[in-house]
Order: C-alpha cells, then structure tokens, then sequence
C-alpha cells in the first residue's frame, strides 16, 4: 500500500485489489468492455503505465488519433475554450445557470434562445431575468405556443392522457431559429420533446434543467437515494429491493 498525493489531497491505494481488478478486465472481451466496467480510472491519472488493454481508447485507436485534430477546427475551438475557462474559473463554485451565462460571455455571444415547458414557466422567467440582467437578448419560447392537436397535426395516439402531445418542440426550435438565436437552452422540455428541438435548432444546444417531477428536475437523486434506485434495479436488474 502506498500513499499517493494528488492537488493536497491524500488517498490510500491497495495496490493488490488495483492488480486483482486489472487482471480481472483484461480477461473480459474487449468487445463487451466499457467505461462503466472499469474500476481502475487510470485515463483520469494519465495512464501512469500506459493504455491498458482494456481501455476502449486502446480498443478504438484510430477514433482517438482522428479526433485530435477536431479540436482545432473553426466552431469547436471556440466552445472547446470557453469550456475550459468555464471549468477553470468556477469548477465547484459556480451553478449550471451561472456557468451557462459565464460560457455565453466567454464566447462573445449577443442573442440567447431559451425552450422551456409551460410547466415551468416560472423558472423560465427566472433564468430570462439572469440573461438580459447579464447583458445578453434573450428570447423565449414555451412548449404549448398554438395549442396543436395530435388529430391537427395528423397524428394518430393511443394515449389517453394527452398532456405531453399538444407540446411543440419544432415550432419552438423554429421560432428560435427566426430570430436568429447564437446559443439555445432547454429548461425542462419532456423527454423525447427535447430531442426533437435539438434536431431542429440551428444554433447549439445545452441543457439548463432536466425535468424530473419525482426528482424536483434532479434526475441523478434516483441513483442517491437508495429506495428509488433499488427500486430500479428491480424494475430493471432483476434485483430484489430490500
């Protein structure tokens, strides 16, 4: 066991059950192994002995030699370092939200688009007075502008519920693109909703709040709070809750 140090922080590492846990990975078919089988994380160490065999940068080498050059190429580099001067000057300090108008500044950004659900409208007008307090042209659009039909659009449903089909994510995205929007948010549009707005967005598009009604709009709490995710690995795993 030896102690390591990493930014002033001390952790122990058990260097037989890094070796056991190695040994185990490279055993596995490289074509069944992924990220989320890795116990070692030695990409975040800078792979101290190399890429691992493992390691699906090793099993895809030509992807990590391919997209090197991608950072570099007009309209990414600018995103690329504004993310990086975001995560450097409020990594851990500052809220998504403050990230998200910090990133905008970085960028030299004048006109926000922001898509929210109806149902949270409130928080829609929340996040418009940060926008133009911060200086930028914000505008909005809410799901349920026109108030459609499934029938209208000539869409057949076998729902009867129908709360989630009058919504509108494509006119949003539209109406967004007419007023020529330089970097669009979603604020809790349904999901599937906001994959259809993201489709139809000319300009990029990040996520401010994922709407998650069991959650308050916070979708990881599932995996922290023991009872909801036991309750999914049953659903789910096959796995009987406690």
């Amino acid at each position: 066991m030896h102690l390591e140090y990493n930014n002033g922080k001390h952790s122990l590492i058990k260097e037989h059950r890094i070796k056991e846990v190695k040994d185990k990975m490279v055993k596995q078919p490289k074509a069944q192994f992924a990220c989320n089988d890795c116990s070692t994380l030695e990409c975040r160490r800078g792979y101290p002995n190399g890429i691992p065999s493992y390691c699906l940068a090793a099993r895809f080498p030509e992807i990590m030699e391919q997209t090197k050059s991608e950072y570099s190429a007009p309209g990414v580099i600018e995103v690329y370092k504004a993310s990086g001067r975001v995560v450097a000057n409020g990594y851990g300090r500052w809220p998504r939200i403050q990230e998200a108008i910090e990133f905008a500044r970085e960028l030299k950004l004048n006109k926000i688009g922001l898509a929210s659900c109806i149902g949270l409208i409130r928080e829609l007008g929340m996040v418009a007075e940060l926008f133009i307090g911060a200086g930028f042209d914000t505008i909005s659009a809410s799901c349920q502008i026109g108030k459609i039909s499934p029938e209208a659009r000539g869409v057949t449903v076998d729902v009867k519920d129908y709360r989630g089909l009058f919504c509108n994510p494509i006119a949003q995205a539209e109406i967004l693109n007419r007023e020529k929007t330089e970097l669009n948010f979603i604020l809790g549009l349904c999901l599937g909703h906001d994959i259809l707005f993201s489709r139809y967005s000319k300009a990029p598009v990040s996520t401010l709040i994922v709407k998650d009604r069991v959650t308050g709009h916070n979708p990881a709490a599932a995996l922290y709070s023991s009872f909801h995710h036991r309750a999914l690995q049953k659903l789910y795993c096959n796995k009987e809750k406690d």
